[in-house]
């Protein structure tokens, strides 16, 4: 699955837990990149194969293709729903990310502290 879609659903599950929990509108634009970022940590290995740091890629590789995998924003369960039309999956991704948004726009309250 591509990154971009990793990241959009680490943004979305960022969004779903920031509808709930208030916190200050700075912090939150923070937590949204943050937990964007951490949805991408298991394919961290590809940055290291481009760098030619073979033995850590290939022990990372490896957790990538565990269930453990999940803890980051349910990435191996995404990976194993992959269609082979990456740009289809990213588009949905986006689309879905920008219904979440507006949705949280909607229900925030916006308290200025």
């Amino acid at each position: 699955m591509q990154a971009l879609v990793h990241f959009t659903v680490g943004v979305f599950g960022a969004l779903v837990v920031l509808t709930f929990v208030d916190r200050p509108a700075r912090e939150e634009f923070l937590w949204l990149f943050f937990s964007g970022f951490w949805g991408m940590v298991p394919d961290g290995y590809w940055l290291l194969l481009e760098f030619g740091i073979e033995g850590p890629a290939t022990a990372w590789r490896s957790f990538h293709g565990t269930p453990l995998a999940n803890v980051f924003w349910f990435h191996h369960l995404i990976d194993s729903l992959e269609t082979g039309r990456q740009n289809l999956e990213a588009g949905v991704a986006l689309a879905v990310l920008l219904v979440f948004v507006l949705l949280y726009y909607w229900f925030n309250d916006w308290t200025v502290r």
